[in-house]
Parts: structure tokens; C-alpha cells; sequence
């Protein structure tokens, strides 16, 4: 008899085992290469890398990078300082790098003037307060700049003297590059918005100052490269934002990416340890549905987030790919192993009784037995994700509910 429970057991602990195994839904592979966990065909998917070291993260993002390069779909690329992306991009040919070496940025290359209006008026609106009647400040400088065969580039506003704005109408009305008539209206225009110059003149003045890292010093020349500019080629543009306290180049940045979105617009927007939960603009952004993914990658991105949980749970509900490296924040690791979630387990405790029997003489009696328990694990614990090696990963599939945990190899 104790045989047949035995062999009883040991088919059905199997059962149970491939029950808890399903239910997990974890799969473990050796290993993987880069182009197999991130196929070409996933280039639009919302993904948060975190963790690891920098090698990790830079080889998922060229991946990544190299992914949309491949479909021909325009990314814009944030980051503070990171040299190894920029190579990436360089490197590769993936697209243009704006940083203090490379001096190409201009944030209104191929803008329109309703664009100008709208990207001008609606950033750092708390500080400037500049009224609608700004626009009409703005469609001066526009129509003087192309009088003088001059193309409305941020250096060209950026470097307009805008309290003199009624001699420069003057002065293209004698030289003739105006009309009387165009003159005229031009003057009305002013009068109209003059409370606003001294806003713009000032709003112009601290811009310039937090772009002139990476903006190009004269783009009549050189020409430049706008975030709509490289949306609307289809090209990807790194853009070095040198510091997160650069909020004003930040909502210039959000607020064009507006404006592609509001185009209808496809593109990816590829975050690199930008703090992200007190700029509401940027946050708003990402959360804001459209043509556009969102990748965001961080060395611990609970962390970036200020421990801000209803961020961190907003962020991570909306992408369809979380990848996992080694965390050495205990709480980060809860807070990931708390987002994958838990699965029902079956756990199997195995109990021996021994007990004196009488029958037809006395003698010990030991039964032999098993007690099953269902009750909720996470699916990661913890300590699993904070033991990763260089190059371990766990990468979570929310749209078709796959975990797996594999070493990444290029």
C-alpha cells in the first residue's frame, strides 16, 4: 500500500509542478540574441528598459534605434550627456546628433507660422503669460524677416530687436522692401500687440540661453535641425538636453511634438534617464494617446520617478514591453516584482505520523501523507530580480502575456 502511494505521489507532485510551471507562465532560455527578442516588426511598441549597467541598456537601445531606421519611422531621442547613444547614432548612420560638438539644432526649421505661434504662446506659459496679441508680434518679425529674403529660423527670431520693432518697419518701408500698403498693416499689427514684445523679447532671450549648446549659431548658413523637421522626414534626431533643469527646452521639445502629433504625425520618442514625474508637460505626453510609442530607459526608473508611485504605475500600465535588468534598490525590486504581477501556486507539504498499533500483537504504525496549499507568489520575486548577472534580463510581453528570463547577447 505504501508503495502505491508513493508512485501515486510522485505522478501527482509532477501534475502539480507543471501546474505551477504553466501558471507562472515564466520560460527560460540560455540565452538570446538582441534581434530575436526585439524582431524589426516591434520598432512601435511603447517599452520601459530599466536596470542593469550601461552596456546592457545601450545594447537593447541600439536595437531599438536600429529597429526604426530599418521601417523608415522618425524618432526623437532625449537624453543627458549619454556619449555611448550618441556613437550609436553617429556610428551607424541611424540619423543627426545635436550636442556641444555638433551644433545643429534650430527649433522652428520648417515650422509654419501658426506653428511658431502656437509653440511660442504655449511654452513656459506660467512665466510669460504672453496674451494671444503675441501673435501678432510674431507675424511682424515673420513677414520683415522674409522681406529681407531671410527664412523664420529660432536664430533669426532669437536675434530680432524687438523694441525696435516700429524703425524696422520704417526701414523697410524706405528701402522699399515693403510696400506702403504692407507697412501700414504692419503698424497696425503692432499697435495691437505691443504689450507682448517685451514677454517674447524676453521669452526669445532665456531660450536661446538654455539651446545654446546644441543650437546652430547661424542657420541661414548652416541650416538646422528641428524636432517637426525630422518628423516630418522621417529621420531620427539625438538630442542632448544637458541638464534636467533645462525645463524651458524641454516644454519647446514637448510642445513641437505637439504639434507633429496634432499633424497625425508618426513617430518614437526614446527617453534616456530624463526625470519625468514633476514635468508635467513631458509626463502629459506620454500619456497622451496617438500616433507616436514611448520608450523609456533608466538605470532604475522607480528612482527617476521620485519614488512617485502613481506615475510609476500609470508609466508602466500603458507599455506593451517591460525589460528588466539587475536593481539594486530593494524597493524597486518589489515594486517591479508587485507590477509582473502574482500567479496561484500549488504548494505541497509532506507530513509522517508514527503511532502505536495493537492488533495481533503490539507494534508501530507510521503513515505517510501530503497537505496541498494554493496560494498567490509573484511571478518575479524580489530577490530574483535584484540577482541578475550582466546581461540577464526579464522581459515581459503585456501583449501576448509572455515572461521570459534569458541572457542577452548581441
Amino acid at each position: 500500500m505504501l508503495l502505491i502511494d508513493f508512485i501515486f505521489n510522485i505522478f501527482r507532485n509532477r501534475k502539480i509542478r507543471k501546474y505551477n510551471k504553466q501558471s507562472r507562465g515564466l520560460e527560460e532560455y540560455q540565452s538570446m540574441t538582441l534581434d530575436v527578442a526585439f524582431p524589426p516588426e516591434s520598432y512601435h511598441e511603447n517599452m520601459i528598459i530599466s536596470g542593469g549597467n550601461v552596456s546592457d541598456r545601450l545594447g537593447v537601445s541600439e536595437r531599438i534605434i536600429k529597429n526604426c531606421s530599418l521601417q523608415g519611422r522618425s524618432m526623437i531621442v532625449l537624453h543627458l550627456g549619454n556619449g555611448g547613444l550618441e556613437k550609436i547614432i553617429a556610428r551607424n548612420g541611424f540619423g543627426a546628433v545635436a550636442n556641444k560638438s555638433s551644433k545643429c539644432f534650430d527649433s522652428f526649421t520648417s515650422f509654419e507660422l501658426q506653428e511658431i505661434c502656437q509653440v511660442v504662446l504655449d511654452t513656459c506659459r506660467a512665466r510669460y503669460d504672453i496674451k494671444p496679441a503675441g501673435r501678432y508680434i510674431l507675424q511682424i518679425v515673420h513677414e520683415l524677416l522674409a522681406s529681407r529674403g531671410m527664412r523664420p529660423w529660432f536664430s533669426n527670431y532669437a536675434s530680432f530687436p524687438f523694441h525696435q520693432l516700429a524703425d524696422e518697419i520704417n526701414n523697410a518701408r524706405a528701402s522699399g522692401a515693403i510696400t506702403s500698403g504692407a507697412a501700414d498693416n504692419l503698424d497696425r499689427l503692432l499697435a495691437m500687440g505691443q504689450s507682448e514684445c517685451a514677454k517674447i523679447d524676453s521669452f526669445f532671450y532665456d531660450m536661446k540661453a538654455q539651446m545654446s549648446h546644441i543650437a546652430t549659431p547661424d542657420a541661414n548658413t548652416t541650416g538646422g535641425k528641428s524636432i517637426l523637421s525630422a518628423i516630418k522626414r522621417k529621420e531620427i534626431l539625438c538630442i542632448d538636453l544637458n541638464s534636467s533643469a533645462n525645463t524651458m527646452l524641454v516644454e519647446l521639445i514637448v510642445h513641437s511634438l505637439t504639434i507633429a502629433m496634432s499633424r497625425g504625425y508618426e513617430f518614437s520618442l526614446f527617453l534616456d534617464d530624463v526625470a519625468i514625474a514633476n514635468n508635467e508637460p513631458l509626463k502629459n505626453i506620454l500619456f497622451q494617446k496617438s500616433n507616436h510609442n514611448n520608450i523609456v530607459c533608466s538605470k532604475d526608473l522607480y528612482s527617476l520617478l521620485g519614488g512617485r508611485d502613481d506615475v510609476f504605475t500609470t508609466l508602466a500600465g500603458e507599455v506593451d514591453k517591460t525589460v528588466l535588468f539587475s536593481h539594486g534598490s530593494q524597493i524597486s525590486c518589489e515594486k517591479w516584482s508587485k507590477f509582473i504581477g502574482e500567479y496561484e501556486k500549488i504548494d505541497v507539504s509532506h507530513n509522517r505520523n508514527t503511532g502505536l498499533s495493537q492488533s495481533s500483537k503490539w507494534g508501530v504504525n507510521t503513515n505517510y501523507g501530503q497537505t496541498d496549499t494554493r496560494k498567490k507568489e509573484y511571478k518575479i520575486k524580489p530577490e530574483e530580480i535584484s540577482r541578475l548577472g550582466d546581461g540577464e534580463v526579464f522581459v515581459c510581453d503585456h501583449q501576448t502575456r509572455s515572461l521570459i528570463q534569458t541572457h542577452l547577447i548581441p
